[in-house]
């Protein structure tokens, strides 16, 4: 469950198929979808990580020690973090994946494009609000601070850009548990990871399963045996070697 959680291996193992004039299928390697997906995910957490920043009084040193490493290279002014680039190249790959390859955009629904385009909003006007447009974060971490002692109120000159911003994200958590994002919490629940593989040696039996009558064959054919016949099925019992059974019973 871990090396799945944290690091997709079942992804990593996953193959695409492709079919070659012959007919010939082919299976090829799929890394760069796990990488791109480690890539995603993983800033993602980042990023979420990061904003804690602003729900916390005083900060904890984790999230300190966190932004300096995600500032490393000290890029631009303010610092560009990593996890903002390595998001916006994640995002801009999958979703060039999915119109670019003609199989995978036939295949993809609006509900596929959507959180794509939702989390990208939500990336590009966080970055617009650190490096262009900016904000007084102050007055922002008075908002959010407020929100937690559940006494809001409205922050000033902090600009609209702000606003669309916390709008796309109400919108995801909104969004978030009726759509396909919740697969990260079905990972839990999925049955061939969390169960014992130990079905070989004793029978897993759900213990929530109700009793259901068993219809076997013997009775379906006792029920059905002369529209079976007349149908031309074949049969295990014919109708006259029933009838001698029946007269055995009776005479016998």
């Amino acid at each position: 469950m871990a090396l799945e959680i944290l690091f997709f291996r079942s992804l990593f193992r996953n193959t695409k198929t492709d079919l070659k004039p012959g007919p010939a299928l082919v299976y090829g390697s799929a890394k760069w979808l796990w990488l791109g997906s480690l890539a995603f995910h993983w800033s993602l957490l980042i990023i979420l990580v990061r904003h804690l920043r602003f729900f916390t009084e005083p900060q904890p040193g984790l999230i300190t020690i966190l932004q300096s490493l995600d500032g490393f290279f000290q890029v631009a002014v303010p610092v560009l973090f990593l996890s903002d680039a390595i998001l916006a190249a994640a995002l801009a790959f999958l979703l060039m994946r999915r119109l670019i390859d003609s199989k995978l955009r036939y295949i993809t629904l609006a509900t596929d494009y959507f959180p794509l385009l939702l989390i990208g909003s939500i990336a590009i006007t966080g970055i617009l609000m650190r490096h262009i447009y900016k904000v007084d974060l102050r007055r922002v971490k008075e908002f959010t601070m407020d929100l937690i002692l559940l006494q809001p109120s409205t922050p000033q000159d902090v600009g609209i850009l702000f606003y669309v911003h916390l709008f796309l994200v109400s919108m995801l958590i909104s969004y978030f548990p009726f759509s396909k994002l919740m697969h990260m919490s079905g990972i839990f629940l999925s049955p061939t990871r969390n169960l014992a593989n130990d079905n070989r040696m004793r029978r897993h039996v759900n213990p929530w399963n109700h009793d259901v009558k068993v219809h076997t064959y013997e009775e379906y054919e006792e029920e059905f045996r002369p529209v079976m016949m007349a149908a031309g099925v074949p049969v295990d019992k014919s109708e006259s070697a029933n009838d001698g059974e029946s007269n055995n019973t009776v005479y016998g």
